[in-house]
């Protein structure tokens, strides 16, 4: 099995409405984010895959959505508060701590993958110190 990974960046603020320490306040993060595919075989091209169209890929089903957004749970009490903020929000339904965002993330890539390819691990982090990681 051969894996290629692809590493991308994104700025996105969050708050975690449910927990009881200084993330349930507004704060900002800049994420990294490790997108690695597998296969068994090369394309035509010697290459399991072309970065510039997991680029492309990445941009569409991640990034269009978090860079530069404030991610919020859709709660009544968020809502209310943030709804009217005069910048790009993106609602989920679950808190965005590191590893809700990375389970979203997967559930957008995974069914997207080309043909012959699939998503072998994600992982993303929320400081220089502290990440989640994914694997099917």
């Amino acid at each position: 099995m051969l894996s290629i990974t692809k590493i991308f960046h994104f700025e996105a603020a969050h708050l975690i409405s449910s927990h009881d320490g200084p993330c349930k306040n507004l704060h900002g993060h800049s994420y990294e984010l490790h997108v690695t595919l597998s296969g068994d075989r090369l394309n035509h091209q010697y290459m399991l895959a072309d970065f510039t169209e997991l680029k492309t890929l990445v941009h569409e089903q991640v990034l269009a959505d978090f860079d530069h957004s404030l991610i919020l749970m859709k709660t009544p009490d968020n809502m209310l508060k943030y709804r009217a903020a005069n910048t790009r929000t993106f609602w989920m339904e679950g808190e965005p701590t590191v590893e809700y965002l990375l389970l979203d993330i997967a559930g957008r890539l995974s069914d997207k993958m080309p043909p012959g390819l699939s998503l072998r691990r994600l992982k993303l982090y929320e400081t220089k110190s502290n990440y989640a990681e994914w694997e099917p």
